[in-house]
């Protein structure tokens, strides 16, 4: 899918803003399809289907991978970013304030389609508008309905976030623990991984990075 295709036209955006549209039924998907191509695989994996603990496990897992990438159905940036503008305000002039919000993610490995999650923690500096606290979070769980590789959606967010606010400075940081890394592969349960995204003042000033990375240390990694 392009990033100019929208499946979901633009009335149907606006329960991105208040309500849980990405964790609504989609209509964009054939879910009847997709559960019996599920079933397939598990045969292949030589898993006995008529065990009462995964008789129903072809449903679930299609209703649980349509919830998880449903942010497919929200690629057209230009759209995002009218509707997230709808939940701004004009900043006043003499504002220079950092504005940091966190909250937390949890996505799918592009890679293995094992869970990766953790914490977000976003800066940035108004140039013109501000968002809504809350709306943040909206903005990644878009993005974490993905496919995504932490890069990738460390840097997803700060496209969209920068093309809805225009800010003189932005900075995104993540920090996941990678279930690819924790049950296959190195197989470190201890293994932790951090992205930075730094924009504008945060990459042109060393103060207002500081700031930034000071909070970050402070609150990214706490309990």
């Amino acid at each position: 899918m392009k990033d100019t295709d929208l499946v979901v036209s633009g009335a149907e955006l606006e329960p991105l803003i208040d309500d849980h549209a990405l964790t609504h039924p989609r209509p964009t998907v054939d879910r009847n399809a997709l559960q019996d191509h599920l079933r397939e695989a598990l045969k292949l994996l030589h898993v006995d289907l008529e065990d009462e603990n995964v008789r129903d496990t072809p449903r679930r897992w299609a209703d649980s991978l349509i919830a998880m990438t449903s942010g497919y159905d929200y690629t057209d940036v230009r759209k995002l970013t009218t509707l997230f503008r709808k939940a701004c305000s004009t900043a006043d002039e003499n504002c220079q304030n950092l504005v940091v919000i966190g909250g937390t993610y949890k996505t799918l490995c592009a890679h293995h389609i094992l869970p990766f999650f953790g914490r977000f923690i976003i800066g940035y500096i108004p140039e013109k508008m501000i968002i809504g606290a809350s709306k943040i979070p909206r903005i990644v769980e878009v993005h974490m309905r993905r496919l995504q590789s932490q890069e990738h959606l460390a840097h997803g967010v700060a496209d969209t976030i920068e093309k809805i606010l225009e800010p003189r400075g932005l900075a995104v940081w993540m920090g996941g623990v990678h279930m690819c890394m924790v049950m296959r592969g190195v197989e470190q349960e201890s293994s932790f991984m951090e992205t930075n995204v730094l924009r504008g003042d945060f990459l042109q000033d060393e103060k207002t990075r500081q700031e930034f990375m000071s909070i970050v240390n402070r609150r990214g990694q706490k309990d």
